[in-house]
């Protein structure tokens, strides 16, 4: 697996964390939110929660395909990642308009995708 795909996997499981951390039991979201938000090796992991590196990374891996079956049952993030799509193409066909009409609904659309931020 390439460093990208890895980058890839990994933002995707922060994206699944977000949008489901709460289904996760306190110890799952706290080993993930140690390892996503503190960004904390599995080694300073296991020293935090006193069990085993291996047990850290068994708990990771269990707690990603959960994650993944949420998705899969709930899809609330591919149902995020279609509208944001889509929000970017309604930009994208206002673009060419005239722009002093326009400016309210990209401001909007610019807000709703996120660009704001």
């Amino acid at each position: 697996m390439s460093a990208e795909e890895i980058f890839e996997q990994r933002m995707r499981l922060g994206r699944l964390f977000d949008i489901y951390g709460g289904l996760l039991t306190e110890k799952q979201r706290t080993c993930l939110g140690l390892y996503f938000y503190d960004d904390l090796s599995l080694s300073e992991i296991s020293e935090e929660l006193g069990v085993s590196r291996q047990a850290v990374h068994d708990l990771l891996k269990r707690v990603e395909q959960i994650l993944e079956r949420y998705e899969t049952t709930l899809g609330v993030l591919a149902k995020e990642e279609a509208l944001h799509e889509e929000l970017h193409r309604v930009k994208e066909l206002l673009a060419p308009c005239d722009r002093a009409k326009n400016d309210e609904a990209a401001g909007i659309l610019d807000k709703l995708c996120g660009e704001s931020r």
